[in-house]
């Protein structure tokens, strides 16, 4: 309906964030550039390394504000606001670090202004752009009027997606037999489908959406008669729409269009990225995280004996299973017949449920003040340094780094069909969910969440997960 639309706006946006940010450079250097060196050094650079540098410097901002989804905010929200500050400090902090690693000489003062002068130059440039696609839309030649068939939950979903996107759409109201007389977020209904011909008197060029799903199929073949009568543009949600709970895909195969379920992204060229990535991540990162699992292992042994590591049989893509491996940070002769009871709650109920009863909220999938814990195992749930021995199973293939949370065996007995989608990616070591804000949730919102994570893959999406990962581990908030 407006995608295509969409996609162009986030060409402007991007090519307005790169002119953003070479504003915000050269006001640091008019501001702050000691003797003009860095200023002697850009001119007296070989054309060429200079441009592949500039084209290297703006993939990187690219990525990491993609990272942050920026370009699919474009509203002016504060939550844009907050993303653009974030993303300009993670990308010139990169930055610094490569500028360290290529032992390039800059002043820190000139990097501290030009990221204070960044978020400004993106903060305005996206305002403007805003502003002028929100008057070029407003235009009499440009701006579409546009009335939704139907009055229901889709239809009042599809009116709020207008509202949230710049659009040319100038949305006049619903038609609908069964809902005289009401309204929704102010827009009334105008009255019933074949009162068509009256609007078309006031609007001549409007287009129609049909979202009637749960309408018989003769029904939603009417509607679309009665606009081809008038010769009116119109749109229609499928009635499969109603049976996809996480939203559709539609491909075209030569001229014959496709809708199905949408499915998870990692897959073909995809997953050999995805893995790629993971390997060459997890092999780095266990090299690094050795001396702390040596460190915590003698930690274990010395308060509380052997068995140093923990193996629980886990879920992992389509069911299969796998031996996930764990630094032990329970009694050797725990039972799990509390943790079955608490995830048998959490998933029947829908809610994280309260270990201790008191009505506190509590993470997902951890028990509160759990008398099974050792005083090592806390300090080391508390930072998730147990987790650390998991990056062999992502090195092995059993599990990513991004990902599900791993499933266990008896959780598969309580699940509905849409929770196994979960299972159509390989379990991670960290998630959408943990570094959402949102890890105190229901099983669910956590399972959407994971849903959400599979159907829109992207290799910035996974790197921006690992980025915010960091954060929640210094914190002490644990995984």
């Amino acid at each position: 309906m407006f995608a295509d639309e969409c996609k162009r706006q986030k060409v402007l946006f991007a090519i307005a964030d790169l002119a953003a940010l070479a504003l915000a450079f050269a006001g640091a250097l008019v501001l702050h550039d000691p003797d003009g060196a860095i200023r002697a050094h850009l001119e007296s650079a070989d054309p060429q390394t200079l441009a592949e540098c500039i084209v290297l410097a703006a993939l990187l901002w690219f990525g990491v504000f993609r990272a942050f989804d920026l370009f699919n905010m474009r509203n002016g929200s504060r939550k844009e606001g907050v993303a653009i500050v974030k993303a300009c400090a993670v990308a010139a902090g990169l930055m610094l670090l490569a500028g360290f690693a290529a032992h390039l000489q800059f002043s820190r003062i000139t990097v501290a202004i030009f990221y204070a002068l960044s978020i400004v130059s993106e903060l305005a440039v996206r305002g403007t752009m805003r502003r002028l696609i929100q008057q070029f839309y407003s235009s009499p030649r440009i701006s579409i009027p546009l009335v939704i068939i139907g009055f229901n939950p889709a239809s009042q979903l599809l009116c709020d997606s207008i509202q949230e996107e710049l659009t040319q759409y100038e949305f006049l109201g619903f038609l609908d037999a069964d809902s005289p007389g009401r309204e929704y977020r102010g827009y009334p209904v105008l009255g019933r489908p074949e009162q068509l011909p009256e609007l078309i008197r006031i609007y001549p060029c409007f287009e129609v959406a049909v979202v009637i799903p749960d309408k018989p199929l003769a029904e939603q073949a009417r509607m679309v008669e009665l606009c081809e009568k008038f010769r009116l543009r119109w749109w229609v949600v499928p009635w499969v729409y109603r049976s996809a709970a996480t939203g559709l895909r539609v491909d075209t195969v030569g001229l014959i269009p496709l809708v199905g379920r949408r499915g998870s992204n990692i897959e073909g060229l995809n997953y050999l990225v995805k893995r790629t990535f993971d390997v060459i991540c997890a092999s780095l990162l266990l090299i690094l995280a050795t001396p702390v699992i040596a460190l915590a292992a003698l930690a274990i042994l010395i308060s509380d004996g052997k068995p140093i590591f923990f193996r629980q049989q886990r879920i992992g893509t389509q069911g299969r299973r796998f031996e996930m491996l764990k630094l032990r940070t329970m009694n050797s002769r725990a039972a799990d017949l509390v943790h079955r009871q608490y995830v048998q709650r959490w998933i029947s109920n829908g809610h994280s449920p309260d270990a201790n009863g008191n009505g506190a909220a509590r993470k997902v999938f951890k028990l509160a003040n759990d008398s099974r814990v050792t005083r090592v195992g806390r300090i080391l749930r508390r930072f998730s340094i147990d987790e650390l021995p998991q990056l062999l199973n992502v090195v092995r293939g059993d599990m990513s780094l991004i990902g599900p949370r791993p499933a266990l065996p008896y959780e598969l007995e309580l699940y509905q069909d849409w929770h196994r989608r979960r299972l159509e990616g390989m379990p991670g070591i960290t998630g959408l969910w943990q570094v959402s804000g949102r890890n105190q949730v229901s099983f669910d919102e956590m399972v959407r969440l994971d849903v959400q994570y599979l159907e829109d893959w992207s290799l910035t999406t996974d790197i921006g997960i690992l980025f915010r990962t960091i954060p929640v581990l210094l914190r002490g908030e644990g995984l």
